[in-house]
């Protein structure tokens, strides 16, 4: 069955996908494949995941505790969340919303009359009703004058805020300027884009002047500015600008940017005749002389314009030169329209050239300027270059060592019958990286817990040390062995009652309360009430504490 929000609220429950919901901007390092997505989540704790959708529901795995509870967690959903934002992973659309059956059985009861005196009435009571039957009546007419003064100061009206506007207050500004550019849209979408275009203009130019003076550190702001840049683009290509005037403002615009909003020449170019492009390039080339000398923050928006101009002449070269003499050569970019063009040759070329300067990555890969190693080993994996894509997957794994890195080399393996081979050069790292002191056995303990073998997890922390994987061996190795387990709590614990902090002292009380029960389950109570009398009988002057461990009966 196809990932969906459906299916992950199904496996979930409304709670779960709530929280997951929530959890979404926590997901890093996401690596996608055909049924399955890794990522891990980064908040308090560090928690590794791996979705599958390979069945009639989403299942996977996740070293948080709620999973090993047998429960769906939060990071699954958060992950497939992420997943589905990406636009690469088949969406199920069977469960869309329907019209309410019973207010649309109301209107079409109604007689003509009864209609009128409804529309007249809400056209009373709703300045944007009677704006929209206004501006009917203007594209019958043919004069928009009235209708568009009227939208332009519509959208001054709503974009001018006293005092400064705080984090808290610019929520509820993005909020006006959204609900004021949901009526500009229809307005677009009903024909009216000559009316609407103006004021779309006026919202964009005002909204990044008011990005300038607020606090927008949540983007909030700033995604409607981006939102009516956007709109007015649209505009200018289903109605009639003047193509001149509006090449001229684009150069200008950009030029005064102070990186936001994002603008194209794609988004514009429709609306341009012969006339307005070679004003636009001449525009341009002045922009690029005056510039020559600025560096290369300065030069970011002219570059962006030099290269976009190649891209819609199709000179290939030129643009693969522009962005390989930057101080970052952009290979994912360059790649890209390489194969865009037909020139798999040449793609190849320079995808070897990045991983010879090691420009692949997981983290952050597959944009302009990193490759991502999968993306590399599939393409390896076309020419017959097995043992190039399985070592641009080691690569990965030796720079980013982790669960995530780990399952997608041995996925690709399986598919080229070499998942011993793999499996064997991936634990060998990870010994290697134990013995070199890094984290201690961390990701040896980590690849141990994700193969299912936590014997092997024990005995590598035995010999290494857990490192930071100490919390998911605990939760996942009780069972086997319960007071090694609890043990793995102490230098936490030491080092958080090391200083006075009554914020901590609930969790705290509840990891103890965890250690005696793995205690209990091993039969030595006894000896956990040894440890517990020694820290009461140590921090008794702190009150705060000895409150906590009483409310857990400790």
């Amino acid at each position: 069955m196809p990932l969906s929000e459906t299916t992950l609220l199904m496996a979930a429950g409304d709670l779960v996908y709530a929280r997951g919901e929530d959890y979404v901007r926590y997901v890093r390092g996401l690596r996608i494949t055909d049924v399955k997505a890794y990522a891990s989540i980064q908040a308090k704790k560090v928690y590794q995941v791996e979705l599958d959708w390979s069945g009639p529901l989403p299942d996977g795995f996740c070293t948080c505790p709620h999973h090993a509870d047998g429960n769906f967690c939060k990071h699954l959903v958060a992950t497939g969340l992420a997943a589905l934002d990406t636009g690469r992973v088949a969406v199920d659309d069977s469960a869309g919303g329907t019209a309410d059956a019973s207010l649309e059985a109301t209107v079409q009861a109604m007689d003509v009359d009864e209609l009128r005196a409804l529309v007249m009435t809400l056209a009373q009571r709703d300045d944007g009703v009677r704006r929209l039957l206004e501006i009917r009546a203007t594209t019958t007419s043919g004069d928009h004058s009235r209708a568009q003064a009227e939208l332009d100061a519509h959208v001054r009206n709503t974009l001018t805020f006293r005092g400064y506007i705080d984090y808290r207050r610019s929520f509820e500004v993005a909020e006006a300027a959204s609900d004021m550019l949901d009526e500009l849209e229809d307005h677009v979408n009903s024909g009216a884009a000559d009316v609407a275009r103006s004021a779309l203009l006026i919202a964009m130019t005002r909204l990044r002047k008011l990005i300038e003076q607020v606090d927008d550190s949540s983007g909030s702001i700033g995604d409607q500015c981006q939102r009516a840049a956007d709109l007015y683009a649209w505009a200018c290509r289903l109605s009639r600008p003047d193509p001149v005037k509006l090449a001229t403002w684009l150069v200008k615009f950009r030029a005064d940017s102070p990186g936001w909003p994002h603008l194209v020449l794609a988004d514009f170019v429709a609306a341009f005749d012969e006339k307005a492009l070679g004003t636009y390039r001449r525009a341009v080339a002045a922009l690029d002389r005056k510039l020559a000398d600025r560096n290369q923050f300065g030069r970011f928006e002219i570059d962006n314009m030099l290269l976009e101009l190649a891209d819609h002449d199709g000179d290939v070269d030129r643009a693969v030169h522009m962005l390989a003499e930057r101080e970052h050569p952009q290979y994912g970019a360059i790649v890209d329209r390489l194969r865009a063009a037909g020139r798999t040759h040449d793609a190849v070329a320079w995808i070897d050239r990045a991983v010879a300067e090691g420009r692949i990555s997981s983290h952050g890969g597959g944009n302009d300027y990193w490759l991502s190693p999968d993306d590399v080993a599939r393409t390896y994996q076309g020419l017959g270059r097995i043992d190039d894509a399985v070592a641009a997957l080691r690569a990965d794994f030796v720079r980013q060592p982790s669960v995530g890195s780990y399952r997608v080399l041995l996925d690709f393996a399986a598919g080229v019958e070499r998942v011993d081979a793999e499996r064997a050069w991936a634990y060998g790292h990870a010994r290697q990286l134990a013995s070199d002191r890094f984290a201690a056995g961390a990701v040896l303990v980590q690849l141990c817990l994700s193969d299912g073998d936590v014997e092997a997890a024990w005995q590598a922390a035995d010999q290494y040390g857990p490192g930071w994987a100490w919390r998911e061996l605990a939760d996942r190795g009780a069972k086997a062995r319960p007071v090694d387990a609890a043990d793995l709590y102490r230098p936490e614990l030491e080092k958080d009652l090391r200083y006075p902090n009554s914020k901590l002292y609930p969790d705290i009380a509840a990891r103890l309360a965890t250690m005696a029960k793995l205690y209990e389950q091993a039969g030595r109570s006894a000896d956990f009430a040894s440890f517990i009398a020694q820290i009461r009988q140590h921090y008794g002057r702190r009150p705060s504490l000895m409150k906590a461990l009483d409310a857990k009966k400790l």
